[in-house]
């Protein structure tokens, strides 16, 4: 977590941060240690089918959100796979390596996948903003099924962030200043516990993400990531 500055938003932070750099780059929390291009394995463990793709970042996204007085962030790689088999474009799958910081001190990965984006749509804001906390999505396994997940840790709000999107990064694995963009998020988090034919259980993911400026909606959707 960073200490934030008396009197300035998260906005105006991340402001500062990139108006500051005088054009020798951006640092950003990169606890994957990645960089925009870079090629990036993805273990069979996370699932059989992602064996056919090569993996590369094409956006790092930085979040900054408040958790009481302290900045809590988090970061999600943006990587497209492009089928080896194919190499079409048009087969390009879109995954997000997202880590966040634990308690130990080091972090926890999640491998999530793009499950649906669309334009604003205010029927489907007052679900997220609804006060249950429950969202419901089509299982994966059991088509038709209703996967049922609720608001991680009973939060009914949503969260704001700073996110500052990078998409070129220099020598010194800093955010390249021309190539970086600040934007405003409002997102929701959710999650299940789903069972497994082992009979052990294991946290599934759904974020809802809504793009302040534009109103774009993205869901995404996946489970801890083995390295």
């Amino acid at each position: 977590m960073l200490d934030p500055k008396k009197g300035k938003t998260l906005w105006e932070m991340l402001m500062d941060r990139l108006h500051g750099s005088n054009g020798s780059g951006v640092a950003f929390y990169n606890p994957l240690g990645l960089t925009i291009n870079a090629s990036t394995t993805i273990a069979y463990a996370n699932g059989p089918e992602l064996a056919d793709y090569d993996f590369t970042v094409k956006e790092i996204r930085e979040y900054s959100r408040h958790i009481g007085e302290q900045v809590f962030q988090f970061t999600d790689y943006r990587l497209e796979g492009l089928n080896k088999k194919t190499f079409a474009a048009e087969s390009a799958l879109p995954i997000c390596l997202r880590a966040v910081p634990n308690q130990a001190g080091a972090h926890d990965t999640l491998l999530l996948r793009l499950y649906d984006e669309f334009a604003f749509a205010e029927d489907f804001l007052s679900v997220v903003k609804d006060t249950t906390g429950i969202f419901e999505i089509e299982d994966e396994e059991d088509s038709g099924a209703k996967a049922t997940f609720h608001r991680i840790n009973a939060v009914r709000s949503s969260f704001e962030a700073a996110v500052l999107s990078i998409s070129g990064t220099n020598l010194e694995g800093k955010a390249s200043s021309r190539d970086t963009k600040a934007k405003k998020v409002e997102y929701w988090d959710y999650w299940r516990d789903e069972q497994k034919p082992t009979g052990k259980s294991s946290k599934e993911f759904v974020f809802v993400e809504m793009d302040e400026d534009t109103g774009w909606l993205q869901i995404w959707r996946g489970r801890e990531f083995f390295s």
